[in-house]
């Protein structure tokens, strides 16, 4: 059968199963010096975003879920940190997991974040949303009234966030009912095909909707948004018991 034939449950399953099957390459080559800890940690955060997505879509596993997410997070410093990545530029998806992972330290750390250019970009407007989400993870409101000038004035225009400035507004006004009518644009069928166009995950997850409903959760304001796009049992804030970092190697054979 050919893949675009395939339910989207089976195209994530065939995902993830040939990530797994890469999985002895990969240790091979880390093995024998072929790849290094930075490329093998970019290559082992899609990895677990694959196995994320199954454990929660297919396996029904919402605690193995959040290691997933856990461990993604922690990829995230280690790569920002040590090797100055450009992470924090790439968009909402890396902090989304991090937030879904509920473990507060993580996610206190993850707002202190920052690379070598990374102010340059909030400047410029271009990673101005990120600084912003930062900004609310920290209730730092006076930098994010500051920040919220150059989101109107250059982000919004220039890569049409206009929904994004009116909800990030919306959030410091802990305004539920705007946040919830904004959230319901970012889900529908013509906005979230243009921001999720990566094939398979878009048609389980939506973001920004499942970062910025999430945030919204962990700061006491429980939006709520009617779309399979924003699994409700990911919302509640419910850190685990204990988090262990997972290994490739042995976790997922």
């Amino acid at each position: 059968m050919e893949l675009h034939q395939r339910t989207k449950e089976e195209r994530l399953l065939a995902a993830s199963n040939s990530q797994i099957a890469n999985l002895p390459r990969l240790r091979e080559s880390l093995l024998t010096g072929k790849t290094n800890e930075r490329f093998f940690s970019m290559t082992a955060w899609y990895q677990l975003e694959t196995f994320a997505l199954k454990a929660l879509f297919i396996d029904k596993d919402i605690t193995f879920a959040r290691l997933c997410f856990y461990k993604c997070g922690l990829l995230d410093e280690l790569l920002i940190n040590k090797y100055d990545e450009k992470i924090l530029n790439a968009g909402i998806v890396h902090l989304t997991f991090a937030l879904l992972s509920d473990d507060k330290e993580l996610i206190r750390r993850y707002a202190n974040l920052t690379d070598s250019t990374y102010l340059q970009k909030v400047m410029q407007g271009l990673s101005t949303p990120m600084y912003i989400l930062q900004c609310i993870m920290k209730d730092d409101w006076a930098e994010f009234e500051h920040t919220m000038q150059i989101m109107k004035t250059k982000t919004a225009p220039k890569l049409k966030m206009d929904l994004d400035a009116a909800y990030f507004e919306a959030f410091a006004e802990k305004d539920k009912n705007k946040m919830e009518q904004i959230l319901a644009e970012l889900v529908s069928p013509k906005v979230h095909k243009r921001r999720n166009s990566q094939q398979v995950y878009g048609e389980f997850i939506s973001q920004p909707a499942l970062g910025y409903a999430k945030l919204a959760w962990l700061k006491g304001i429980e939006v709520e948004v009617n779309s399979p796009y924003v699994p409700k049992e990911l919302l509640p804030v419910k850190p685990l018991e204990s988090y262990r970092e997972l290994d490739l190697f042995t976790d997922f054979q």
